[in-house]
């Protein structure tokens, strides 16, 4: 029922401490249905030839420090939780030394290659098996409406190598966008505990994409904009620890 792969932690993924840097599971987690849709024949290049695409509309993580190690070998295993007629929500574990280091959720939908209007899913769907256990015994959550977004504390524009299969702003890579936005010092005494994620709009090369962060307390509300026209690409939460109080 599940999908499992090892992947090795790579110098570019780690942290000054040489530890996998947190947001760099979300990567892996992607990676990993990413091959299990290929072993179902229902990979992005799979169905592209019916005018179809892949999307990730929600996200979130959650991870258990400490964090593995440079070149440590991580097991990640993927399933599909639940499919309807329109969404597929997919259920994520990383395990390193027989130890959970990271848990995440994903909701793919398919759409049109052109339009980027939602299809039936089902059909893709029934190629995988359902597993019913779930990493979150919480439900994803709205975000609060009340948030201000009139200086944003950083702005970058979208690279070629940022692009994904559909030529947009790879989803993975929103995530460290959006703590850009945060101070340094924090970043530096803090480790990320975990995010959740709610994409709205895509994000192209050259757009130029305004990050903004607000809160207190190891809790963060974040938000990117797109500079030209100020529509919104996606808001998220981030949760911190220090890491004088991690394991």
């Amino acid at each position: 029922m599940k999908f499992v792969k090892i992947y090795r932690v790579r110098s570019s993924e780690i942290t000054p401490e040489y530890l996998l840097k947190e947001y760099f599971a979300g990567m892996y987690f992607q990676e990993c249905f990413a091959e299990y849709a290929t072993s179902k024949n229902a990979a992005a290049f799979d169905v592209a030839k019916s005018g179809l695409t892949w999307l990730t509309s929600h996200a979130r993580a959650k991870f258990f420090h400490p964090m593995p190690f440079w070149r440590s070998e991580v097991e990640v295993s993927s399933w599909v939780r639940k499919a309807g007629a329109a969404r597929m929500f997919v259920n994520f574990e990383a395990r390193h030394e027989n130890r959970v280091v990271a848990i995440g959720e994903s909701v793919q939908l398919i759409a049109d290659a052109e339009t980027h209007r939602p299809r039936k899913i089902s059909e893709i769907a029934g190629r995988f098996e359902t597993e019913y256990e779930d990493v979150f015994s919480e439900p994803f959550g709205n975000f609060s409406s009340d948030f201000d977004c009139d200086n944003p504390e950083t702005a970058q524009a979208v690279r070629f190598d940022d692009l994904d299969f559909n030529m947009h702003l790879n989803n993975v890579k929103y995530i460290p966008r959006a703590l850009e936005a945060l101070d340094l010092n924090f970043r530096i005494s803090h480790s990320l505990l975990g995010y959740r994620i709610k994409y709205e709009k895509e994000a192209r090369f050259g757009d130029r994409i305004e990050s903004f962060a607000s809160g207190k307390n190891g809790v963060f509300r974040h938000l990117l904009r797109n500079e030209k026209d100020g529509s919104k690409l996606c808001e998220m939460e981030s949760y911190w620890i220090k890491k004088t109080d991690r394991p």
